[in-house]
């Protein structure tokens, strides 16, 4: 799901040291130059922080100004005639593209791009590409990237932070560019550059298909979701972009083509009362299944969406038919945070299981988004086969590492 969490510090990934971190030049002496690293590390996560306060300000007053009906559930508005709860996402603007690409005012967003792709040699590589924008009390645009060689499971990673938004205006796409990274969409095309210590890519991609505009089941508003207490998401997909383009891997070019998954999500929600298991799935069958399940500091549900869509159409799944266990955890060496990274997905069609190609994906954005976040891609077997991506988010600074089990 994407990604998300621009909202702890500063954003989401694991931190390789880098050229875009900010250079302090004009040191006289090595105790200077020591002083002046302690000042940065103290001004980086408070800028952050700023930022996310101002972000946390603007959804509490959203929510104290969005009236809701006495008895009515957390998600629900005042009663209609029928005596049935008006859902709040009816009082927003529905979703609309290709004018809802673009960037919005709100307290959260951020664009997500992850696949598995074949280089031209017959390799295979995995990666993840992702812009996050927190507007607060001081807005921080934040990029993250990891690249992963499914032959021998080296991981490359990289980050990039900066205040304000360095992009382009557009009425029906966007257009980030921060030092050499790049992430564009211009009526149905899709441009992404980066790099990091190590490693680089270039990737061009074309939409296919109609988007995936996910709502819950039983809801008459798609492409919103409404998360209770915690506020309300527009949410849509592009499951399957044609890509093709270069990956650089210490110096050896490697060309690559294949199918990317590709998210946009935006809102006044509150991420920081949240974590989440997402699953981006491409099935053989042709296929794609896209599941979350969020749950708060205590590890208890709090909800679950899900959207199957293939070329018939796109169909949310009712929570009631689901059930999402956890299985085999692993544990960071660098962290010591625990990461549930098998699952048990039990579905009408079938029974599926989630495993990674690798444990290690564990992504440490500590010092652009301040928070640490799992994000790999995985296998997937049983009723169904398939692969595509997992992401754990929240399991750092929530009580509950292990989410309890729940039928969903």
């Amino acid at each position: 799901m994407p990604q998300m969490n621009a909202d702890d510090r500063p954003d989401t990934s694991k931190r390789p040291a880098r050229s875009y971190r900010s250079n302090w030049t004009g040191s006289r002496s090595r105790s200077r130059s020591r002083r002046k690293k302690g000042l940065r590390t103290y001004i980086t996560p408070l800028v952050v922080v700023l930022a996310v306060v101002g972000a946390c300000f603007f959804y509490a007053w959203q929510a104290r100004n969005e009236p809701t009906a006495p008895g009515a559930s957390p998600g629900a508005g005042p009663l209609a005639a029928s005596g049935k709860p008006v859902e709040r996402t009816v009082a927003l603007a529905p979703l609309s593209l290709p004018a809802d690409d673009a960037a919005h005012l709100s307290a959260m967003e951020w664009w997500y791009y992850s696949g598995i792709l074949d280089g031209q040699t017959g390799g295979r590589y995995a990666f993840h590409m992702a812009v996050f924008v927190a507007n607060g009390l001081v807005k921080q645009t934040v990029m993250h990237v990891a690249l992963t060689d499914l032959q021998t499971g080296r991981r490359y990673t990289a980050q990039s932070r900066t205040g304000g938004a360095p992009a382009a205006s557009m009425s029906d796409g966007f257009d980030f560019q921060q030092d050499d990274w790049q992430a564009v969409a211009v009526g149905g095309a899709h441009t992404l550059r980066a790099s990091g210590e190590g490693f680089s890519l270039a990737l061009d991609l074309k939409e296919s298909g109609p988007p995936v505009l996910h709502r819950a089941a039983g809801s008459a508003t798609p492409g919103l979701l409404d998360f209770g207490n915690s506020g309300i998401s527009y949410y849509y997909s592009r499951p399957r972009m044609a890509a093709q383009g270069e990956f650089s891997l210490d110096d050896t070019r490697v060309p690559v083509s294949g199918t990317v998954w590709f998210d946009h999500q935006w809102g006044d929600f509150d991420v920081l009362s949240l974590g989440w298991n997402w699953f981006a799935l491409h099935l053989t069958d042709g296929s794609d299944l896209m599941l979350y399940a969020l749950f708060d500091a205590d590890g208890h549900q709090v909800m679950t969406a899900g959207t199957r869509a293939n070329a018939a159409g796109a169909t949310p799944l009712d929570p009631a038919t689901l059930q999402i266990t956890p299985g085999k955890t692993w544990t960071s060496p660098k962290t010591g945070v625990d990461y549930v990274v098998e699952w048990t997905i039990k579905l009408p069609s079938g029974v599926l299981q989630v495993k990674p190609f690798f444990p290690d994906a564990e992504f440490d954005s500590s010092t652009t988004s301040a928070n640490i976040y799992w994000e790999g891609p995985v296998k997937v077997s049983g009723s169904s086969t398939g692969e595509g991506f997992l992401e754990l988010s929240g399991y750092d600074r929530l009580a509950a590492k292990t989410p309890t089990p729940a039928t969903r």
